[in-house]
């Protein structure tokens, strides 16, 4: 192909250029096939300057190069496929970079760029080149492209820049038409998965939208409420105190007189089936860019609040019927509740208290640094505090824990005045009976002290009885010395505890269990003894205690009784076949005093002596039936010696 003629580049060639760019604008008007106007745009460039070569180049922003899209001249196979870099050193990715049309008359002697290898196989040697689109939102490029140097001249280049600005139209027109199809897309879907109904009243006042929220909050299909007008009666519209809502007070009325937005406007209104639902309402006048529309519309936002109405009403509730005072304060300890109770108290009603300041009311509370303190650390660290103290303003003493949160602090405080008199009685009370144990304890020693002496002289005395002439006397005398010997360890342990016993050393249960026994008058009675181990004890106790529990075994068991001394996991225990003791009275056998006998031999004290011997060792005392139906006396959380 030859250069153009001098006709082809006069007159006529200039007015068949300008029928192509108008046939161009005219298909990218009537078409939205943007791939059919690229190719047609392509070819008409091709055939009107008599090129070879045309082609539209699509910017790949992912790898940085141009995608040959389509065109004249190119094999089937290189059309979507066929690529060529972006670089700044060739034709076409300098005019990306610079959105100006270029010519390159020989490509073999412009030293401004380097050529490249889709366009040397086809033997190209000169080209023009536009932009699709601006410097900075580039869609791609126009390029015409002919076998012989010098094809192509200055008119040519306005052409192909022509036909260029026609595309990036177009373009530019695709890509806004989609964002705005996206945006719209994003609104609807905002719109109907929004958590809050929305919807538009008309300058009539008939609902124009609703979205789903909204159908569901109030009960009717889209469809229905398009038949709405905002006042229907059917709505039941009330105010937060259940009274009608008088036409001023509509949320679409305040918005259209006002011309202002409205917030968090609480009101009721009645679904289909009765039930009455609560909303918070925002609303906002709708902005129209008509000119010739006056306007009048608004958009409307719903949120259920019955559940929360409900709960906050139930929280009332609790609040009310606490025991406890509780007052509730904000950020800047203003009163925001206050409960009946805590009316009481502080002797102000709620209506007095709330909104008022904690230290305007209570300015004397400010200058005691235990309440202060508490008040500022509870809120300004966001941890739990407590105080007890006598308030003297209200003559009460006061216990009180405050509990912070994001909103301010809560307060559940009680008159304790009453406790301290009781703690105070039983502080004097313990001290008393401190006093009188020691004189308890002082007394038992003096008098075991005087026992002992005149028993210890009676047992010299005794051993000179002759037990030829009267056997049952002497050994009456020596039972009764022994008995003597044993109350006084009993009474000594009663009344000194702990400091009754000796030093403790390794005492073997099973040992001392027999030993007792034979101190015991067994009659026809039966001992077992299966306990292992040693346990760190005053020998005399551990003796007395078993001694204790083998006579009450066979007092209550009776002489043929048999008595069992076994380990336990934690313990010992002692149990009989006998006749048990009632459940009701397992635990009023362990009293000082306490007995069954009727003649006179039973002290009370037995039971009560084992139970202080375990408590002396910090041992477990109990009482239960024995696998046999009888008695059996538990002693647990025993420390063996040698685990």
């Amino acid at each position: 192909m030859g250069s153009p003629s001098e006709t082809e580049d006069g007159a006529g060639g200039h007015i068949r250029r300008q029928e192509v760019v108008a046939e161009i604008g005219q298909l990218a008007l009537e078409t939205d096939d943007l791939d059919r106007l690229l190719r047609d745009a392509a070819d008409a460039v091709a055939e009107t300057l008599h090129a070879e070569y045309s082609g539209v180049f699509e910017l790949r922003s992912a790898d940085d190069a141009l995608r040959l899209w389509g065109g004249a001249g190119w094999e089937a196979d290189h059309v979507g496929t066929a690529t060529t870099p972006t670089r700044s050193e060739l034709q076409a990715g300098y005019t990306l970079r610079t959105g100006d049309p270029v010519l390159v008359e020989d490509c073999r002697r412009d030293e401004r760029f380097a050529t490249t290898e889709l366009l040397d196989e086809r033997g190209v040697e000169s080209g023009i080149t536009a932009i699709i689109g601006s410097v900075d939102e580039p869609w791609g490029v126009l390029g015409v492209y002919s076998t012989t140097a010098g094809h192509f001249t200055d008119p040519d280049v306005s052409f192909v820049h022509n036909v260029s600005n026609v595309l990036s139209t177009t373009v530019e027109n695709r890509r806004t038409r989609r964002r705005l199809e996206a945006e719209k897309l994003l609104k609807s879907q905002i719109i109907e998965t929004s958590p809050v109904g929305i919807v538009i009243v008309g300058a009539d006042g008939t609902i124009e939208f609703a979205n789903e929220r909204a159908e569901e909050i109030y009960g009717r299909s889209r469809d229905e409420l398009e038949l709405f007008s905002h006042d229907d009666s059917r709505w039941d519209l009330v105010d937060t105190q259940g009274d009608p809502l008088p036409a001023e007070e509509l949320p679409f009325n305040r918005v259209v007189e006002s011309g202002e937005p409205i917030f968090d406007a609480e009101l009721g209104l009645r679904k289909p089936d009765g039930r009455r639902v609560w909303v918070s309402v925002n609303g906002s006048p709708l902005g129209t860019d008509d000119d010739d529309d006056d306007g009048g519309r608004a958009v409307f936002t719903f949120t259920d609040i019955t559940d929360r109405l409900r709960l906050e009403g139930e929280f009332e509730e609790i609040l009310t019927r606490i025991t406890d005072a509780f007052y509730a304060l904000d950020e800047e300890f203003r009163f925001t509740h206050v409960n009946a109770r805590a009316e009481e108290l502080l002797q102000h009603s709620e209506e007095e208290l709330v909104g008022e300041n904690l230290w305007d009311v209570f300015p004397s509370a400010a200058e005691i640094d235990e309440v202060w303190d508490a008040f500022h650390t509870a809120r300004d660290e966001q941890k739990p505090t407590s105080y007890e103290l006598y308030y003297d303003t209200l003559d009460f003493w006061v216990e009180a824990n405050l509990y912070p949160s994001e909103s301010g602090i809560s307060v559940y405080f009680r008159d304790i005045s009453d406790r301290i008199k009781r703690e105070r009685k039983l502080e004097e009370t313990i001290e008393e009976l401190e006093q009188s144990n020691e004189q308890l304890e002082s007394f038992a020693s003096m008098l075991a002290h005087e026992i002992r002496n005149p028993v210890t002289i009676g047992q010299i005395y005794s051993q000179q009885l002759s037990t030829d002439e009267n056997p049952e006397a002497v050994e009456y005398v020596e039972e009764a010395f022994d008995r003597i010997e044993e109350m006084v360890d009993i009474m000594l342990l009663l009344t000194r505890g702990d400091g009754a016993t000796g030093e403790r050393e390794p005492v073997s249960l099973a040992d001392v269990a027999r030993d007792a026994w034979a101190d015991v008058e067994t009659c026809a009675a039966a001992l077992s003894v299966d306990v292992d181990g040693e346990v760190a004890a005053d020998e005399t106790y551990v003796r007395h205690l078993f001694r204790n529990l083998f006579e009450n075994a066979i007092t209550h068991g009776g002489d043929d009784v048999t008595v069992r001394v076994e380990r336990l996991s934690d313990g010992f225990s002692v149990a009989d076949d006998g006749v048990g003791v009632p459940e009701s009275d397992r635990e009023r056998v362990f009293e000082e005093g306490y007995t069954t006998t009727g003649d006179g031999r039973g002290t009370g004290l037995g039971l009560a002596f084992v139970r202080e011997v375990a408590d002396v060792y910090g041992w477990d005392c109990r009482l239960t039936e024995s696998d046999a139906g009888g008695a059996q006396v538990e002693l647990r959380d025993v420390e063996f010696l040698g685990k």
